[in-house]
């Protein structure tokens, strides 16, 4: 068997196809065999007395089309609210200057409302009381009767639209006022509950659902009662048929759907719905008159828990019914098909009126079934429903003859009497057991019946019984799957019932308990009682002695306002210390930060500046050793080529030596000249080479005066350097200097406010110690006093004025032993302050030296870094070779 499904405050509605109009449920009950009443559980005796329908007249305002025919107001009634209403019956007559005044006829009824009147009074005098027997599981029905034009699809329905903040509005009706109050009032109880609505159009004798997904267009060519009428029942698809039910004081609505609602809103929506699709039209009398009866129906379940275990279903139901307007065709100005619903309007009305009055003849047969309007009103109108009957009349001359109409109509319906009987409450399991017997029953019925020779069913009779087992069948089906929730609702139940037995056990224990302590209370009262006898004597006492001691108490009171009032100022002039101290303590520790950033920044300068430096003084010596180097090479290059020619040219003289020499032998004639030759090539020989030397001298010294140049300038560079680095040190030493004479003139200061709070820190503590022995002194000064005040009085009060001046002596030493604590405590605070900002001065002055001392670091690594670049050789092996 699968799980229940979860428990839902509306699990037990489901919507169905079939309903009636008056509760099935209880005209189920009431053909039960004998045999299951064993199963029923009911509240009450079914045999009430008879009550009279409970009539109620309405009158409104002229309307604007009254007023402009100038037409007089004639009915009158005792303010918004009375028990008569007078109509003038004729117009006055003049007659010779004498005015006659015309009749004047008083009709009593239950209720009257002037124009006076509002929605809302008529709902809380009229509707509420309904609303609250519907919930008790009567059945109920409020239907409006009146001329067109007269309000009552206002009284009935109103302004659908809600306020902002959900509620019905000021000139909302009482079918959406019912709505918002029946939800309010089912949410705020803790059973649960289901809600049905449903609502059905009777237009032209044609039941139509309003609230049908798929609404077909009315037919009006038909008659009512005729043969073509009932060939169009069996051929429209959302048709609606009326059938008797088994206890023949009911009907039963074939095809009518009941839709379940949660909230009003989606109930609300659900009448605007069917609101939007009945027929209106506009007439001389109304621009919107309804022209149809509608029946708005309200089925309310509710499950109560029982003692046995079991939940009971309490079932009630509210018609709210909304009558078309009766109209004088000739004056309403209906023609052809609207000529034609005034028609079918007035017809039912007429039958209703012959209902009312058989009704009141108590005649053998009433003729509900010549209609059916009141087919469906069969069991409002003499059945088991309280009903209430809303007359609404216009209170213009021009509508006389129909107010009067109205009013004789409801004097009338007041004499019906109705015997409300109150649904019987039984359980769900009792209730499947009987619907599952009748069906038996009936089986076997029919069995009998097909068995039997010359007996046959009617074909509407047939019809019936079909519709009624189709009926029954389906509600089986429902019963049976609420069978299997109540199931599992039951368990649960069931639980629930076994932890409120064990609750209900411990609660019986409390209560005892409780009892027992009830009655030591009350003894205890008692004797508090005696005591507050007594007390009150000796209180009387007490004031006399609490006079003599007004004036001391007087003074202490001044003494404790000034001492208050002392360690305020105490407490302020110390918070401002505090803030005196954080603030040199923030200013120090910005000024610790600035110069740390500084020093910082300063540093880093420095050794981005000595590392350009180091890079400078390398980039020299090696442009100067790349010089030196390539002007060797030069020099070596050139004394190489020097040499070459030296001696390409050596060799050339030495063969013209030879060649000389040759000739010289061959040719001694020519030895002359040949020496002269000799002597002029030896000295061309001497003079190259003295000009070879004397060049390369030349170059040397080039070489080297470029070389010495070179070396003046990086000299003059480094220098330049040298000196701009000197200054920078300077600057640094004088910035160094600056903070060691800040940091040196901050310790001085610390130490001033160091010394200055010591000492207003013992100046505050010398204070104290002297008013906690000022306060002792007048303790002691109040002590003597109260002695003298007691031997004053001890011939009156000397019973009591012992412990009353012990008592005073007491509250005395203990006030002035709060401020005595609290001087103590001011004291501990200040030795407190005073050890906190000695600390807090010790460790500005610790950080103010570590400060200093990390200036002098950075000074002295400064000057080490500039001594040491300085110290740095430029040329350390700048050596010119010639």
């Amino acid at each position: 068997m699968p799980p229940p499904p979860p428990r839902s405050r509306s699990a037990m509605a489901r919507p169905a196809s079939t309903t009636r109009l008056h509760d099935d449920v209880q005209a189920k009950e009431s053909a039960l065999p004998v045999s299951s009443s064993r199963h029923q559980l009911s509240t009450s005796s079914q045999d009430e007395a008879e009550t009279n329908i409970q009539v109620v007249i309405r009158c409104r305002r002229r309307s604007e089309r009254e007023i402009q025919e100038n037409s007089p107001s004639i009915v009158t009634s005792n303010g918004a609210k009375s028990k008569d209403v007078s109509i003038e019956v004729a117009a006055p007559v003049s007659s010779l200057g004498i005015v006659t005044m015309p009749p004047v006829r008083t009709y009593p009824f239950d209720l009257v409302f002037g124009p006076e009147a509002d929605q809302a009074m008529i709902y809380h005098e009229v509707v509420s009381p309904m609303l609250d027997e519907v919930l008790m599981g009567y059945n109920c029905t409020l239907f409006a009767y009146g001329q067109t034009g007269t309000g009552k699809t206002y009284t009935m329905q109103g302004d659908l639209t809600p306020t902002p903040m959900g509620n019905p509005s000021a000139s909302a009706g009482m079918i959406p006022r019912v709505l918002f109050r029946l939800f309010h009032h089912l949410e705020t109880s803790k059973s649960d509950y289901s809600v049905k609505i449903s609502y059905i159009e009777l237009y032209n004798e044609e039941l139509r659902d309003l609230l049908a997904n798929e609404l077909s267009a009315p037919n009006g060519t038909t008659q009512p009662m005729g043969m073509a009428n009932k060939d169009l029942n069996k051929t429209v698809d959302n048709g609606l048929k009326i059938f008797d039910d088994a206890s023949k004081r009911g009907v039963t609505i074939q095809g009518l759907e009941e839709i379940t609602v949660k909230d009003s809103q989606s109930a609300l929506a659900l009448l605007t719905k069917g609101s939007d699709r009945r027929q209106i039209a506009a007439t001389k009398f109304n621009d919107h008159s309804s022209r149809s009866h509608s029946v708005f129906s309200i089925t309310v379940h509710v499950k109560e828990p029982s003692i046995v275990g079991e939940d009971l279903l309490k079932i009630g139901k509210l018609n709210l019914v909304d009558l078309a307007g009766s109209e004088n065709i000739g004056r309403s100005g209906a023609e052809n098909k609207r000529a034609r619903e005034a028609g079918m309007i007035n017809q039912s009305l007429l039958t209703l009126g012959r209902v009312i009055n058989a009704l009141v003849d108590k005649a053998s047969h009433i003729p509900y079934r010549e209609s059916k309007l009141t087919r469906l009103l069969q069991d409002s109108l003499g059945g088991r429903t309280k009903t209430c009957i809303v007359a609404t009349v216009s209170p213009a001359r021009s509508n006389m003859e129909e107010t009067l109409s109205t009013l004789d109509y409801a004097i009338r319906a007041k004499s019906i009497k109705n015997k409300p009987e109150l649904n019987q409450r039984t359980t769900r399991n009792s209730l499947i057991k009987d619907y599952v017997a009748e069906i038996e029953r009936m089986k076997a019925d029919l069995v009998a019946a097909r068995e039997k020779n010359g007996i046959f069913f009617s074909e509407e009779t047939w019809n019936q019984m079909t519709a009624e087992q189709e009926l029954k069948n389906t509600e089986l089906e429902e019963a049976k799957k609420q069978v299997a929730i109540v199931e599992g609702q039951m368990r649960v139940v069931r639980e629930e019932f076994d932890q409120s037995i064990g609750l209900l056990k411990i609660r019986e224990g409390e209560l005892k308990e409780t009892r027992q302590k009830l009655v030591d209370a009350e003894s205890a009262l008692q004797e508090k009682e005696e005591e507050l006898f007594v007390v009150k004597g000796a209180l009387e006492e007490e004031i006399v002695v609490r006079k003599a001691h007004q004036h001391t108490e007087l003074s202490l009171d001044q003494v404790a306002n000034g001492l208050k009032k002392t360690v305020r100022e105490s407490v302020k002039d110390i918070e401002g210390l505090f803030e005196k101290l954080e603030r040199k303590t923030t200013v120090l520790n910005s000024n610790s930060q600035t110069v740390l950033t500084e020093s910082t920044n300063i540093t880093q300068a420095t050794r981005t500046l000595s590392q350009k430096l180091e890079e400078i003084a390398e980039l020299s010596v090696q442009t100067l050793r790349k010089l030196h180097t390539e002007t060797k090479q030069f020099q070596s290059k050139e004394l190489e080529i020097l040499s070459l020619d030296y001696s390409r040219i050596e060799k050339q003289l030495e063969r013209l030596h030879r060649s000389i020499l040759l000739i010289q032998t061959k040719d001694t004639f020519e030895t002359d000249a040949l020496t002269v030759a000799f002597n002029v090539m030896k000295d061309t020989h001497e003079t190259f080479k003295t000009g070879f030397r004397s060049w390369g001298q030349r170059l040397t010294k080039i070489c080297e005066d470029t070389s010495r140049n070179l070396e003046l300038v990086g000299t003059d560079v480094f220098k330049s350097i040298e000196t701009a680095f000197e200054t920078m040190t300077t600057l640094i030493e004088a910035i160094v200097q600056e903070a060691s004479d800040f940091f040196v003139a901050e310790g001085e200061s610390i130490r001033e406010a160091r010394d200055l709070t010591a000492e207003v820190s013992r100046k505050e503590i010398r204070r104290l110690r002297q008013q906690n022995e000022a306060l002792v002194n007048m303790l002691e000064a109040e002590q003597v006093k109260a002695e003298k005040a007691k031997d004053q009085l001890i011939q009156r009060v000397s019973g009591l004025l012992g412990d009353f001046t012990a008592e005073r002596d007491r509250s005395l030493r203990d006030a002035v032993g709060v401020i005595q604590d609290g001087n103590y405590h001011g004291e501990d605070d200040m030795k407190m302050f005073l050890e906190k900002h000695v600390g807090i001065m010790s460790q500005m002055e610790t950080d103010g030296s570590e400060g200093a001392q990390t200036l002098q670091r950075r000074r002295g690594e400064s000057k080490r870094t500039r001594d040491g670049v300085l110290k740095v050789g430029f040329y350390p092996s700048l050596k010119f070779v010639d």
